[in-house]
């Protein structure tokens, strides 16, 4: 499907606050695709895709992930409302805008937990959905410049810095997201330690 196809099917879909969004993230995106070498095709299509069920209600988002994803997530796991929408996104992207690539449709997928041995586009749209330019939070400055130095340790620091917040509000951690932590941690080791 074509970009431009995209973009109009994605303004039917969700808020303008949510397109402007997806707009900042697919730009932080394709400037990370440049600097790290992704494939600036596939970082563009699921970075404008990567929200495209958020608009949906939390219920139909339950029935949709409890029907397609149980072998993923548990009970539990569906009461962590902010999670659905990718899972639900990946089979939209896949059922409604004809996307094959498994690297985008994982991208999407897992953009807001990621997950151990996550590729380099779902790497990209991940932190690039926690730092682009419209978001305004504690700490979002110094994710900025830590995804600038490297990719990895960027997203190592987004997910330390989550944990302490979802422990200090009591909010819960999918444990997707500790175990990229520990496998970025585990493969950059040393490499990533000249930054903290």
């Amino acid at each position: 499907m074509k970009i431009e196809k995209i973009r109009q099917e994605l303004k039917k879909r969700i808020t303008e606050k949510r397109y402007i969004h997806t707009l900042g993230v697919e730009e932080k995106a394709m400037e990370l695709a440049k600097k790290y070498g992704a494939d600036e095709e596939m970082v563009r299509i699921a970075s404008l895709l990567h929200d495209v069920a958020k608009n949906m209600s939390v219920q139909e988002l339950v029935d949709i992930a409890r029907k397609n994803f149980s072998n993923e997530l548990t009970e539990n796991d569906l009461e962590i409302v902010e999670i659905l929408h990718g899972f639900v996104g990946s089979l939209m992207a896949q059922c409604e805008f004809g996307i094959e690539n498994q690297e985008i449709l994982e991208a999407i997928k897992y953009h807001t937990i990621g997950k151990k041995d996550l590729g380099i586009v779902g790497k990209i749209v991940y932190i690039a959905d926690a730092v682009e330019k419209n978001r305004d939070y504690p700490n979002v400055e110094y994710l900025r410049k830590c995804v600038e130095n490297d990719l990895d340790f960027g997203i190592i620091e987004e997910i330390r810095l989550k944990v302490e917040y979802l422990e200090k509000c009591g909010g819960k951690l999918h444990k997707n997201t500790l175990e990229m932590k520990e496998w970025l941690e585990k493969e950059r080791g040393e490499e990533i330690e000249k930054y903290k």
